[in-house]
């Protein structure tokens, strides 16, 4: 059967540091980056990426910016709030992503090879959104290298409370095109908008996989 997988310490008001993973078998040359584009068809070509879906346009109650907001954590754990009220354009850390107009370069050293780049991330989902909105979305990763091409994977840190060891990440594995993350509504945040953000203490479900 199916089961949704919890991703510890997800969502804003959150410092941990192990919530998402890029996990790359082999050495990367430069440090990655994080982007978003409109979700359905995952782009083959840089002119098939667009940015228009809902949830990457925004709407009237948030100004018309990007509801996806990702911090990179690969350096150094976030502070808490550390969500962006609005956009950087360019590169930002953290930034709300909208492909190459607002996205987010990973801190640190390039990885080497069997590392993790790891990042956090929430959706804000202002009040006006209807259900003919277009909420669908590729986090896309940029990265580079050379010799071996390396085989790349999104990973979550599903820490089940009461196994393992307290403090030590559980990486499981994304499977591209069979799994993904789930972002839950949680609360409101300020005046007309309805976010997925935690409350202190609290932990949202992510990413559906299956288990006997």
């Amino acid at each position: 059967m199916a089961e949704l997988g919890q991703a510890a310490g997800y969502g804003n008001n959150s410092t941990a540091q192990n919530v998402f993973a890029f996990y790359t078998d082999q050495a990367l040359s430069a440090p990655i980056k994080y982007y978003a584009y409109d979700g359905g068809t995952f782009p083959t070509t840089g002119s098939a990426e667009t940015t228009t879906n809902t949830i990457l346009a925004g709407t009237a109650g948030n100004s018309n910016i990007s509801m996806i907001c990702l911090v990179d954590t690969t350096n150094a754990a976030p502070s808490s709030a550390w969500k962006p009220a609005s956009p950087t354009g360019g590169e930002a850390n953290p930034n709300r992503l909208k492909g190459t107009t607002n996205y987010v370069e990973q801190d640190g050293s390039n990885l080497t090879a069997a590392s993790r780049a790891t990042f956090n991330m929430v959706i804000e989902i202002p009040s006006d959104v209807t259900t003919a909105s277009t909420m669908t979305f590729d986090l896309t990763v940029e990265y580079s290298y050379t010799g071996t091409a390396p085989s790349p994977e999104f990973q979550f840190n599903n820490e089940d409370p009461g196994t393992g060891t307290e403090g030590t990440p559980d990486w499981d594995s994304i499977t591209q095109d069979t799994y993904g993350i789930k972002h839950t509504r949680a609360g409101v945040t300020y005046p007309d908008l309805y976010a997925n953000i935690p409350e202190s203490g609290t932990e949202d479900t992510a990413e559906g996989h299956a288990t006997d």
